[in-house]
């Protein structure tokens, strides 16, 4: 009984594809807590960060929050406002890390609709972080 049991098992299991860990190419959850942190600061302030195409990209429908990450860093970048340059490079990191990122890619993100970009922002980051995080930590 045994060995037909360790027949069927060798012949299942070539068959089967093994999953893909959630941890392939994220970012650390401390850098991403760290920027969540950011951006909290950020919110309620008078100025907004322009919207790029953030707002199209709502309105297609798009759901890479990839996409938006990166929409987020030119919009920041190319904004008036005042950002810390530790600030923009820790997003810089975390969109080249994460580009790959395994959880990143299978969940959908869909912003809110809010007059509040950074509140926006801190949700897309929230998002990452949650499922940026490794099989072994959580």
């Amino acid at each position: 009984m045994l060995l037909l049991l360790c027949l069927l098992l060798s012949c299942w299991a070539p068959s089967c594809p093994s999953p893909l860990p959630l941890d392939k190419d994220c970012p650390s959850t401390s850098s991403l807590s760290e920027v969540i942190e950011d951006v909290e600061k950020l919110q309620g302030s008078n100025e907004a960060i322009p919207p790029n195409n953030i707002i199209l990209m709502m309105e297609q429908g798009e759901e890479n929050a990839v996409t938006y990450l990166e929409e987020f860093i030119r919009a920041l970048e190319s904004s008036k406002k005042q950002i810390k340059k530790d600030f923009l490079r820790n997003l810089q990191k975390i969109y080249s890390t994460g580009k790959n990122c395994t959880g990143w890619l299978i969940h959908n993100w869909e912003p809110m609709e809010s007059d509040d970009s950074f509140k926006n922002f801190e949700e897309l980051l929230k998002f990452l972080n949650m499922y940026g995080v490794s099989k072994k930590t959580s």
